[in-house]
């Protein structure tokens, strides 16, 4: 099965792309990003196997964001509102930069949702002495390129940059009993030259979960899965293979 459908959440409207079939894997992308560009290739290649879900977050490429309410307890309540339109109660979810901090946020508060949980360059704590510094740059050249259908103008990537920074450092703060909360099978991906959350942080995540295992991709920088695509693709096709009863 290959479809679009839009999804109305409070405030807006969440474009979703679903192929395949079998157990659910729903794809959250990272701040500025949109879903076909950061997960598009791995959800054709997983189709054949699982039911594959690219979700756009609200405000990013085809999600419109009718109250501007960005961040990752809004994009964390849109991924519910999607869940229960597609009659998932739970499936295994994955996250890269600000769609695993969501998938955090959400899960510690409840973790029912997730069958397993996978996380790409993902932190449970912002850090609001780093904002200067996120909004100061670079910024990667096709992120800034992207087209986002609900913005304004050539610099909306910029508005989106500035809300999510700021969303990061003050409404992130997962203490790590909130993140032993999230219970389900956990796979922490993390690349050796990532720039924007240090490797160090990834070895944390890993001991404070309950029930994760770390896999460090060599070569890669934050966005492991487009970095090194099939290191990526056959860590998460292992995880999945070890996790399958839990997510069967």
């Amino acid at each position: 099965m290959t479809g679009s459908i839009k999804v109305p959440v409070p405030g807006g409207r969440i474009s979703v792309r679903e192929r395949g079939s079998g157990v659910p894997i729903v794809f959250l992308h990272g701040g500025t990003g949109t879903g076909e560009h950061d997960w598009g290739a791995v959800a054709d290649m997983l189709a054949s196997r699982y039911r594959t879900v690219v979700i756009d977050l609200r405000g990013h490429g085809l999600s419109a964001d009718d109250e501007r309410t960005l961040g990752v307890v809004r994009f964390g309540l849109d991924v519910l509102h999607v869940l229960r339109a597609l009659g998932l109660p739970r499936a295994v979810l994955v996250g890269f930069s600000v769609g695993g901090n969501t998938l955090l946020k959400l899960l510690a508060r409840d973790p029912r949702p997730a069958l397993a949980l996978v996380t790409i360059g993902a932190s449970a704590r912002g850090d609001a002495s780093r904002v200067e510094q996120i909004m100061a740059g670079p910024w990667p050249d096709y992120l800034i390129k992207l087209e986002h259908t609900v913005g304004h103008g050539p610099d909306y990537w910029k508005d989106l940059r500035s809300a999510l920074a700021h969303d990061w450092a003050h409404n992130l703060a997962l203490s790590d009993d909130d993140v032993r909360r999230i219970t389900c099978r956990t796979l922490v991906c993390h690349g050796d030259g990532d720039r924007i959350q240090q490797l160090d942080y990834a070895h944390h995540l890993v001991e404070t979960l309950p029930a994760a295992e770390l896999f460090v991709a060599p070569g890669a920088g934050h966005a492991v899965q487009l970095d090194q695509p099939e290191l990526f693709l056959e860590a998460l096709e292992r995880f999945l293979r070890r996790v399958s009863p839990q997510v069967s």
